[in-house]
């Protein structure tokens, strides 16, 4: 391994790390320290990479972005399904991701943009197109399955799949707060019945 393939692989296991870390217990209570521990990274390694903890929350935003597109792949950009099972296949697994979890942790997209959106221009920037590619996924879904007759016709497809999204955020919220997967189940009721021509 060349040293410049070692950098990125030391890169890419910093991202990893401090993915998992701030996931689970947030941007605010993830110390450097930390992350150096955990990653066995020394402080100058991390900062041949990084400018500091905001580049780095960048990068993993980043990172979080990929990883829901690579995921995609098994429920809403799984073109072996229908729309109609598309979104099925896209609660199934959050639901049984979160259940694994105890549902203590929800969608990483999301808890940065509670904890961090309002507090920092470049960190909404960011976050402000994660969403964007969340809504234009799922608008894509809607989209077929209204071609398909599956969905009611919409005038405005995307608004129609920024409100889904905005709600299964708010369920995630609140699965957190209870510890239950009732407001996950109650999103794919209600977001069936906004959906589907029936």
């Amino acid at each position: 391994m060349n040293a410049e393939t070692k950098g990125e692989a030391t890169k890419q296991h910093l991202i990893d790390v401090g993915s998992m870390l701030f996931y689970k217990q947030g941007y605010n209570n993830t110390g450097l320290s930390q992350i150096l521990k955990e990653a066995s990274v020394t402080k100058g390694s991390f900062y041949f990479h990084f400018d500091d903890k905001e580049t780095f929350a960048i990068a993993i935003i980043d990172f979080y972005m990929k990883m829901f597109r690579d995921l995609s792949k098994q429920h809403l950009n799984n073109d072996s399904l229908t729309p109609t099972e598309k979104i099925a296949a896209f609660h199934h697994f959050y639901l049984n991701l979160f259940k694994q979890q105890d549902y203590t942790c929800g969608c990483p997209i999301g808890n940065f943009g509670q904890e961090l959106g309002g507090l920092n221009p470049e960190f909404s920037k960011k976050l402000a197109i994660a969403f964007n590619g969340m809504v234009f996924t799922l608008s894509q879904v809607i989209s077929e399955g209204v071609l398909s007759g599956e969905f009611k016709a919409t005038n405005d497809i995307e608004a129609l799949a920024g409100f889904i999204v905005d709600s299964w955020e708010g369920a995630l919220v609140r699965m957190k707060t209870i510890r239950s997967s009732q407001p996950l189940e109650n999103w794919f009721v209600f977001t069936k019945q906004l959906l589907l021509n029936e």
